[in-house]
């Protein structure tokens, strides 16, 4: 048989204990260090100018896309044939030109730091397109004045160039690209022979005369 007495004897000890150690466990706690973000990773500025050669020596090329291999940014130079491409990261990549009318510049190169690179474009070879607008008559010929001829390529660097026959009935353009080249002709009364719509096409191959036949509507 228990002895319940005795047993109520040991209570205030063992309180005693318990209180003692929660005593000791209340500890004052340092708070946790938020955590450390990474490095953001470091990026770098590409700059540079594009030029021609010319017979009366360097000049800048503006309009002029600039792009890099490892990015999607870009830059079109300005009036003074100036690019800038910010936040490249470190590495080895392709940088590359391209303009209307010139010939495409591509090279290698390492972005380590800030870097500047200069180039030089060619432009491509370019001819001279002219003709004759003329109609058919009984008495033979007839050149057509005041013929608005437009060419989407011709014209250096950008293209998008318009002509009007003059008296004589001729066009002409001073530059033009070898190969086949849209011509839009357009004179109230008139169409052209060959079809009905606006457009002919001409085969440039070097300096090319191409005449063009219409009648009247």
């Amino acid at each position: 048989m228990v002895n319940s007495a005795r047993t109520w004897q040991y209570v205030p000890v063992l309180a005693g204990i318990i209180l003692s150690l929660a005593a000791c466990d209340e500890r004052p706690r340092s708070p946790l260090a938020p955590p450390v973000p990474p490095a953001a990773a470091a990026t770098y500025t590409l700059s540079g100018v594009v030029t021609e050669e010319t017979s009366t020596g360097s000049i800048p090329v503006e309009g002029a896309l600039v792009t890099v291999s490892t990015s999607t940014q870009r830059a079109l130079t300005d009036g003074g044939g100036g690019f800038r491409i910010e936040g490249l990261r470190a590495a080895t990549a392709t940088m590359s030109v391209t303009r209307s009318g010139y010939a495409s510049s591509s090279s290698a190169i390492q972005i380590g730091g800030d870097t500047q690179v200069d180039v030089h474009i060619s432009r491509l070879p370019a001819f001279t397109l002219s003709g004759i607008v003329y109609e058919t008559t009984p008495a033979g010929r007839v050149s057509v004045p005041e013929v608005e001829v437009y060419c989407d390529s011709c014209g250096s660097p950008d293209g998008h160039t318009f002509a009007t026959t003059d008296s004589d009935g001729a066009y002409r353009f001073e530059w033009s690209m070898n190969g086949a080249t849209p011509l839009y002709v357009r004179k109230a009364g008139y169409r052209l022979a060959a079809g009905t719509g606006a457009q002919v096409i001409a085969t440039v191959n070097g300096d090319t005369r191409f005449d063009i036949e219409l009648v009247r509507q």
